[in-house]
């Protein structure tokens, strides 16, 4: 099935109001326009391949805005989507499009004849020009709802018709996954080929899922005319090349533009088109033409002018820095396109980007000499769909490209497997991709090889066991599925640990985690059980008294200076930038929710949350479940910061760790590498070891290793 974010119908036990979004803070269109009435009205609906509001909304939600430009704050998942929800839609559309009316209807000009100029930019100051759109291919899912199967059916469909083209457009399509890094990154840099994932826009949305299978890049002999595949919308379609003349730019975009759309309807595909929204994409910023004529333009004095936003504004276009649209401009070099999308054609737009530019750079040239721009500002510029049959593809076209992968999951995970699991979901709706997908986005950890799934509930770890009690056992050390978890809280239990040498260890750290029973895990949960874990918590932890007394700080209500310290200080959890947090689904909604209660101690706490009747999920099996199967029964990483700038030279410290049963990492988390010989040490088990054992290990271990350094600094 395609894929959703959310699970709808497990989210209707909590009310509209328990799950409308927090939007106090945000500042794109989809916030403006939605109201908690609205949400309760749509949140039940769905397009016919299943995508529903939250699927919509999520990116807006997790993205309170742009610091250049308002953002748009929702997307489509099919083209069902802009009808079903259409109540949303429709003011976000007008009010992004200028007024544009849900009766409007939307014009098309794919003739180049009709451009007046645009042969004539000043090279000097437009230093390469292009003209690009988007087209989604009616019958598929778009890329923030679309399977691996749809997607690779998009990619081969594509290939075989882009293969037909002649002439100066003949060219060659170029996988993303068979190329090289250094090849991939140069692409990037030249600015043919699209960036890597790391929009919030694009993650938020699900639209980096599986990268990079069956995305890739079309182009001719000459890199003029090019094709991205499965980016934000099914088909971009790109004429460009240095220098000012946008007309030659522009007529080799409409020939081959027209040449593509006629080769794919010999395929018998049409793209989605229809009279009031004109061409249907991912975005609706992008609707209508889904054109975007830009120019790289230097304007280092104008850029720097007070009047220079208000000269845009008049122009109808807009600017970023020439690295796209989350980069700001280096060197006073702009990349300046036209704002609308929707309501005008093609041609009219192509036409105010040329007559904009061409004024800009006047404007650019008299500040150069030192005269006034006044005179020259510009006045204001005034100028029912099908349903889909969605087809459910094979497991063969599903199963995700592992081949390049070093997780746990993937050494697991066979075609016959998932062919079995597909057919599962856990009763909260949690599925075998909802498992797999952080794994398949991310093939592995330059340190550590990481698990490559999660659980979305407790059920999950029953549900998919095929799977997960193989990357279980392979990830502790052989702990079977028969085997029976062992707790040991008992701190008198422990040997020693009260006399490691200051002058190495600089500090020490003991941390578990704990699931409420009978809420879905944060890969699944809704905004409503997120809330609802978050008050459950806030009155148990008020109970604690003594020295276990503490507060609780909500996330949402501290400033970006308190937040930054508490996470330099190593007391919060990092912001959401991590790939395997994003990819899981963990990140949505930030930072609603999430918070610190600082000074408590587990075994208190677990009493106060049977008292309020919700349990800690637990099984003899795994022990305390929780949702990376890495920290299965205790939870427990018990750490030091440590200085071994010698031993962690010697070729032998990574066999001392191993035999340790130790694991190494940067002072400043698992993306992070050591700084001046400090290391994080920490216990490499969690299963099959009670906590006194596994903090009994980093004891010993850690003693024994500043031992060694010692030796080492005498020689």
């Amino acid at each position: 099935m395609p894929f959703g974010n959310t699970h709808n119908q497990l989210k209707m036990k909590y009310t509209a109001e328990q799950e409308y979004p927090d939007l106090s803070q945000h500042n794109n269109h989809m916030a403006k326009v939605l109201t908690r009435d609205m949400y309760e009205r749509l949140r039940s609906k769905q397009t016919p391949s299943g995508f529903t509001l939250d699927d919509v909304i999520q990116t807006g939600v997790d993205n309170p805005g742009h610091p250049f430009i308002m953002t748009v704050g929702c997307v489509a998942g099919d083209e069902e989507t802009y009808e079903v929800f259409k109540d949303l839609l429709d003011p976000v559309i007008e009010d992004r499009h200028g007024g544009y009316k849900p009766t409007d209807k939307h014009k098309t000009d794919l003739n180049p004849n009709n451009l007046k100029g645009g042969d004539d930019l000043d090279p000097n100051y437009v230093l390469s020009s292009r003209v690009r759109t988007g087209r989604s291919i009616r019958g598929f899912c778009l890329p923030p709802h679309c399977s691996r199967g749809e997607r690779r059916g998009i990619e081969k469909l594509s290939v075989e018709a882009l293969s037909s083209l002649s002439g100066d457009l003949k060219g060659k399509y170029y996988a993303l996954k068979n190329m090289t890094e250094a090849e991939q990154q140069q692409l990037i840099d030249d600015h043919f080929l699209f960036d890597k994932p790391v929009s919030p826009l694009l993650l938020a949305s699900g639209m980096a899922r599986d990268w990079p299978d069956a995305r890739g890049i079309w182009h001719n002999d000459k890199k003029t005319f090019l094709v991205w595949v499965n980016e934000e919308d099914h088909l971009r379609v790109i004429s460009m090349q240095k220098g000012g003349n946008m007309r030659e730019v522009f007529t080799r975009f409409c020939t081959g533009l027209t040449q593509i759309e006629a080769l794919f309807k010999q395929k018998g595909h049409d793209f989605m088109w229809n009279e009031h929204l004109g061409y249907v994409l991912t975005c609706p910023s992008n609707l209508g033409t889904g054109l975007r004529g830009g120019v790289h333009v230097k304007l280092p004095n104008l850029s720097k002018h007070d009047k220079f936003g208000e000269a845009l504004k008049r122009l109808r276009l807009q600017k970023r820095g020439t690295g796209g649209v989350d980069t700001a401009a280096v060197g006073g070099v702009f990349d300046i396109s036209n704002a609308d999308r929707l309501g005008f054609s093609e041609v009219e737009l192509v036409q105010m980007v040329v007559d904009g530019v061409k004024l800009l750079v006047e404007m650019e040239k008299r500040l150069e000499k030192g005269q006034s721009i006044d005179d020259i500002m510009p006045a204001q510029n005034t100028s029912k769909m099908a349903t889909l049959s969605i087809k459910r593809l094979s497991a063969e076209d599903e199963y995700p490209d592992l081949s390049q992968h070093n997780n746990h999951m993937a050494k697991v995970l066979t075609l016959d497997m998932y062919r079995t699991l597909r057919e599962r979901s856990t009763p909260n709706g949690f599925t075998i991709d909802g498992v797999i997908q952080t794994g398949v986005d991310n093939p592995g950890h330059p340190f550590i090889m990481t698990v490559g799934c999660v659980a979305g509930d407790e059920e999950s770890y029953e549900v998919f066991k095929e799977l997960l009690d193989p990357v279980i056992e392979d990830r502790h050390g052989g702990y079977k599925p028969t085997d029976n978890h062992k707790t040991d809280l008992n701190p008198e239990n422990l040997k020693g640990g009260d006399d490691l040498d200051p002058n190495y260890v600089l500090s020490s750290r003991v941390r578990t985690g704990r699931s409420i029973r009978g809420f879905c895990l944060p890969p699944h949960c809704s905004r409503g059980e997120r809330r609802a874990v978050e008050k459950l918590s806030i009155e148990a932890l008020n109970a604690l008294d003594g020295d276990l007394k503490g507060k609780y700080y909500a996330l949402k209500s501290m400033t970006e200076e308190e937040q930054q310290q508490l996470i330099d200080d190593h007391f919060l959890f990092d912001k959401p930038v991590s790939p395997l947090l994003l990819s899981a689904g963990m990140a949505r909604d930030w930072p609603d929710g999430r918070g610190i209660c600082l000074t408590f101690y587990t075994t208190q706490i677990e009493t106060l949350f049977k008292e309020k009747g919700s349990p800690f999920m637990w099984n003899e099996h795994l022990g305390y479940v929780l949702t990376c199967p890495s920290n299965l029964g205790t939870g427990l990483r018990g750490g030091v910061h440590v200085k071994l700038p010698n031993l962690s030279k010697h070729d032998k410290f990574e066999e001392i760790l191993t035999k340790l049963r130790l694991q190494k990492r940067g002072t400043g988390g698992v993306d992070t590498a050591a700084v001046g010989g400090v290391f994080d040490i920490s216990n490499a088990d969690r299963l099959g070891f009670s906590e006194v054992e596994l903090v009994q290990m980093v004891v010993d271990g850690v003693k024994l290793m500043v031992e060694m350094e010692k030796r080492l600094e005498n020689g």
